[in-house]
């Protein structure tokens, strides 16, 4: 009997350490693969070779499982989003698809050219303009930011027959002792009407002082128009590689080697028009006006009607009076209008 009760108990103390032991080494081994297997996220990838401008269809496309801590937001995730968008470059078999990579096909697409026209859509044209710090925003435009641009133009009077600045200037025309004509040129004679002097009856008329002074005027010619581009494009160089393509400034040391180098600020931006804008642009660029871009709301597409703002138009709807003129005025004398940041010079006291 005792025999038997012992070898019981052996079977059952051998039957629990192998439960045990199986427990151990798969549901414990289990729980520890488990909590090394990192989190991953479904991206579309390419299985097939695609070309330059071939449109994705479904059967080019596959699914991957990439980590999750090193997928970035470009990244699709849906392949019902990239079929039927073109290919902006050739794709191998085996990449990950990004927005970069593909263009809608509502946009156009030429199997030649540069990248850049595959950012144009149909029916439009892009037109730089030349900026400067304060017509840029001080270089806050960036490519996708939606703008008005505002001319200005300075106007002046001119005779519709000769084509030139009025006031005219008149040649009077003599004969000397010979008989032969002389013509003798009065500079401003052409200035306004004759007028007689009322105390000795002598006639005479007005002489400008100084040439006729243009007339400021500003208004809004585009509304809504996209930014293509903000400075200089890239360009290949002579191994295929892109490069920057901008002016920069090197600062080097006493023994010739550059220890620093400065790009400077775009000059030139470049907007998304309709082709008759792009003349309008032309004729204001060539024409002298300066333009500048006003930045829109991300989320604002409509458009306002505004008034062109003239010395007239300032002086009335913001009722700002022309200064009386006045038995004394402000010394020192002052001409122009200088900023406090800047240093003024005034010009010496007179001598007393």
């Amino acid at each position: 009997m005792r025999l038997g009760r012992l070898l019981i108990i052996v079977a059952i103390v051998i039957i629990l350490g192998v439960v045990a032991l199986y427990a151990l080494l798969n549901l414990g081994g289990t729980q520890t693969a488990q909590t090394q297997v990192p989190a991953t996220t479904d991206v579309v990838m390419v299985v097939q070779p695609i070309s330059r401008g071939q449109v994705i269809t479904e059967d080019m496309l596959g699914t991957l499982a990439y980590p999750t801590s090193e997928t970035i937001s470009n990244f699709f995730t849906d392949t019902s989003l990239v079929v039927g968008q073109r290919a902006r470059f050739d794709i191998d078999p085996g990449t990950p698809l990004t927005n970069s990579m593909v263009v809608g096909t509502d946009q156009g697409f030429s199997e030649t050219g540069s990248d850049t026209a595959l950012l144009i859509p149909e029916g439009m044209v892009a037109f730089p303009i030349p900026i400067d710090r304060f017509s840029s925003l001080a270089y806050g435009l960036r490519a996708g930011d939606h703008v008005n641009l505002i001319a200005s133009l300075l106007l002046t009077n001119l005779d519709p027959n000769l084509q030139t600045l009025s006031p005219n200037d008149v040649a009077l025309l003599s004969f000397d002792e010979n008989g032969k004509p002389a013509v003798l040129l009065v500079e401003g004679g052409g200035a306004g009407p004759v007028q007689v002097e009322p105390l000795t009856n002598t006639p005479f008329y007005v002489v400008p002082s100084e040439p006729q002074r243009a007339r400021l005027v500003s208004q809004t010619v585009l509304q809504n128009i996209t930014v293509l581009h903000v400075g200089n494009f890239y360009y290949t160089d002579a191994n295929g590689d892109e490069v920057k393509n901008a002016y920069s400034t090197t600062i080097t040391d006493a023994d010739g080697v550059v220890t620093q180098t400065i790009s400077d600020p775009p000059d030139i931006v470049t907007l998304i028009v309709t082709p008759q804008d792009a003349i309008t642009l032309n004729y204001l660029v060539y024409a002298g006006s300066k333009l500048t871009l006003a930045l829109r709301s991300s989320t604002d597409a409509s458009t306002v009607t505004t008034q062109a703002v003239t010395l007239e138009y300032l002086l009335t709807n913001y009722d700002i009076p022309v200064p009386s003129e006045l038995p004394y005025g402000l010394q020192p004398r002052l001409d122009i209008l200088v900023s406090p940041t800047q240093q003024l010079v005034l010009p010496p006291a007179p001598a007393q």
